[in-house]
């Protein structure tokens, strides 16, 4: 498996010990109400481990999302990955700036910092994510339908996370969001590297003939 294949793979499983593994753990923990960060809050049993696991999640996501840049060719693959990459740096600030517990709206400077790049990557991810969809360019490798999907999802959870109304249902609402964006990127990863290996065997084709 080449290593932009292994990188979203690695990031996907890393980033769904927390709520798969963790969340279980913590018998107070809902899964549909909870957000994921809760799980690194101060006084949440596994804290240090959760956040720990962040940080890391956060590191192998930026570091994919540079690999698939560079997969591509063009100003345009940067600077969608570049939006979708903010989500990986949110889980590494998450790391740092755990919320605080029960992650409200309003609270501690921490849990400010928390919400504001939350929110941020969030958006950020589902408009590149919307912008690539529709290019005509030969970014981004996945499915059109599934990038505008993906993108949508992460949209709307990020709107329904906000809703006071859906306070019940927010944690499921952040997981649709999150399996939406981690969806593409393993798609994502497995294409264009696939796009690449064929054009490598076409040219070394094409090299051999006399």
């Amino acid at each position: 498996m080449s290593v932009v294949r292994q990188l979203a793979v690695a990031t996907t499983v890393v980033a769904w010990v927390p709520p798969v593994v963790f969340g279980r753990r913590w018998a107070a923990y809902d899964a549909a109400r909870d957000f994921i960060s809760e799980l690194g809050a101060a006084g949440a049993p596994d804290a240090a481990a959760v956040n720990a696991s962040f940080l890391v999640a956060g590191m192998l996501f930026v570091a994919t999302c540079a690999a698939i840049a560079r997969q591509h060719s063009g100003g345009r693959a940067v600077a969608v990955m570049a939006l979708v990459s903010l989500v990986g740096w949110s889980y590494v600030v998450a790391a740092f700036a755990p919320c605080d517990s029960g992650c409200p709206a309003d609270g501690s400077p921490t849990q400010t910092l928390h919400n504001s790049v939350g929110g941020l990557s969030y958006f950020a991810c589902a408009v590149g994510l919307l912008l690539a969809s529709v290019t005509r360019s030969a970014m981004p490798r996945a499915p059109a339908w599934l990038t505008a999907v993906a993108g949508g999802v992460a949209l709307v959870s990020l709107v329904g996370m906000g809703a006071p109304e859906m306070a019940a249902v927010r944690g499921a609402l952040q997981r649709l969001g999150e399996a939406a964006i981690f969806t593409w990127l393993v798609v994502e990863a497995f294409a264009v590297n696939r796009a690449r290996e064929t054009v490598g065997v076409a040219a070394a084709t094409a090299g051999s003939q006399p």
